[in-house]
């Protein structure tokens, strides 16, 4: 009768950790598509907003909008999702933007560029991306933005600067929005457990 009762206790301690480490994703989540949002390119708002997080190998839902630089909350990342996940013993999770030009947003794919009306965010960078002998626009990296002319050459422009996403993820600001989202998770303001 005891050894029964011992594994009720150890199954519901289980599922009470999973709950806490659900949430803790669950608000690391939010915390961390907000930081790619605010230090990511926004120029119609879609690719801000296509942040997510899922269990290793899941597909992400797809751009929530645009017209703005997206703004995260609990809604985007339900934590049944995570806990979920984690009783079946994958506590593995990955950030993804399912945003279609998401490899030309993250410098890491080449593309043609041509400016559609006015960004969403502040450009951090103007100038000029050189084009061919016969006037074609050239393939580009987002970031490829030449100096040194006027501005009425100026046909180009960049909201977030080239190595965003590596600054992001190891310049420290992922650890600390990691941070944010655990201690939210697991510290009430009184300083003691939820």
């Amino acid at each position: 009768m005891a050894r029964r009762s011992n594994l009720r206790i150890v199954k519901q301690i289980g599922r009470d950790i999973n709950e806490k480490l659900a949430q803790a994703v669950r608000e690391s989540a939010v915390e961390i598509a907000n930081g790619l949002a605010e230090a990511g390119p926004a120029w119609t708002g879609t690719f801000s907003s296509a942040w997510d997080v899922v269990p290793a190998g899941g597909q992400g839902k797809p751009p929530r909008g645009g017209g703005r630089v997206y703004r995260y909350d609990r809604r985007n990342f339900p934590v049944s999702r995570f806990q979920r996940s984690l009783e079946r013993g994958n506590n593995r999770f990955e950030i993804v933007n399912t945003a279609p030009h998401a490899a030309i947003a993250l410098d890491q794919e080449e593309s043609t560029f041509r400016r559609i009306g006015e960004p969403v965010k502040p450009l951090v960078k103007e100038g000029f991306r050189p084009k061919s002998g016969d006037g074609e626009q050239e393939l580009h990296l987002r970031s490829d933005v030449v100096m040194g002319y006027t501005q009425e050459e100026a046909n180009a422009g960049i909201t977030a600067k080239h190595d965003w996403f590596p600054s992001y993820a190891k310049g420290g600001a992922l650890n600390r929005d990691l941070k944010k989202g655990v201690d939210r998770a697991f510290v009430r303001k009184g300083g003691g457990l939820a």
